[in-house]
C-alpha cells in the first residue's frame, strides 16, 4: 500500500491522501437515511409550511409549530375572522361561544 493511500484504496499508488480520497468518489447525502436530524428537518419544514400558509390567510399563530398553527386556524373558524396572537387571547382560552363572543366584542371595540 502506498504511504499516501487510505486503507480501502484499490490503486495503492496515489500521489496524496486527498487524491486517494477523490479517486474513491465518496458520496455525501445527508437525506439518505432516516436519522433524527432528518426527522427534525422534516418536522421543521412541515411546521414552517403550515405557518406560511396561515400567514398568507391573515392568521398570526402563537408560534411556528404545526400544533400552534392548527390551534390558530381553529380559533379563526370560531371567531369568523383571522386569529391574531398579538391581540387575541391565547387559543386555549377560546373554548366556548361566550369567550369567542367576548373576544370579538373586545376586538370590535378596539378597532
Amino acid at each position: 500500500m502506498g504511504s499516501n493511500c487510505r486503507s480501502g484504496c484499490r490503486a495503492k499508488d496515489c500521489e496524496s491522501y486527498a487524491a486517494c480520497l477523490r479517486s474513491a468518489n465518496p458520496q455525501m447525502n445527508a437525506r439518505t437515511r432516516n436519522t433524527i436530524m432528518n426527522q427534525t428537518y422534516d418536522k421543521t419544514d412541515m411546521d414552517l409550511k403550515a405557518y406560511r400558509s396561515a400567514r398568507v390567510n391573515g392568521i398570526q399563530p402563537e408560534g411556528t409549530t404545526i400544533e400552534k398553527v392548527r390551534a390558530a386556524e381553529q380559533a379563526s373558524r370560531a371567531l369568523n375572522r383571522p386569529y391574531n396572537a398579538e391581540k387575541d387571547p391565547p387559543t386555549s382560552m377560546l373554548v366556548n361561544k361566550r369567550t369567542v363572543e367576548m373576544t370579538n366584542r373586545m376586538a370590535n371595540a378596539n378597532d
